[in-house]
């Protein structure tokens, strides 16, 4: 039997949550991050500050490069899950609704908590690779960026941009 709290036991989530967010500081998250961590730091402290205080862990901010290019910016860092997620769910919302409009709401929500929920992720990181007995060595291998999932994601972004306007020009009678 795990000790892990399950999906329901929200008290045990946010306890676990405290204990990983008081474990961990600033120099490790930097060094896990990789290039530009100074862009994240603020992002860091306030989301460790409300995670702390027992209040969630959702900072608002806003991130440039992830208000266009999400489901790219997810992938360039290493949020594989979440990337596939923005790549599905414009699509499938597109689908049922018969309209792109959704994808704007998804992108400005997006750029406000992308930094947010990537301290969430790092930090959520750094404590797994803690518990599989890594060091601060480990923990830098860890982290990083992925410039292929980037350049994947740009390219995905690339190809649907121009499938869009192909499917705009290409009306013939």
């Amino acid at each position: 039997m795990s000790d892990a709290p399950g999906f329901f036991d929200f008290a045990g989530q946010k306890a676990r949550n405290i204990e990983r967010w008081s474990a961990t500081g600033w120099d490790e998250v930097a060094s896990f991050i990789g290039p530009n961590p100074h862009h994240f730091e603020a992002a860091w402290a306030n989301t460790r500050k409300k995670i702390l205080a027992g209040r969630g862990g959702m900072a608002v901010g806003f991130c440039w490069p992830a208000f266009p290019f999400a489901f790219a910016w997810f992938l360039y860092r290493r949020m594989w899950l979440m990337g596939a997620v923005l790549l599905i769910v414009p699509v499938a919302l597109a689908l049922l609704i018969s309209s792109p409009g959704g994808s704007i709401g998804i992108s400005v929500a997006m750029a406000m908590f992308a930094k947010s929920l990537y301290a969430q992720h790092v930090v959520a990181r750094i404590a797994d690779v803690r518990a599989a007995g890594g060091d601060a060595g480990a923990v830098a291998e860890a982290g990083g960026i992925s410039v292929l999932g980037g350049a994947i994601g740009a390219l995905i972004i690339a190809l649907g941009a121009a499938a869009f306007v192909y499917a705009i020009l290409d009306r013939s009678p």
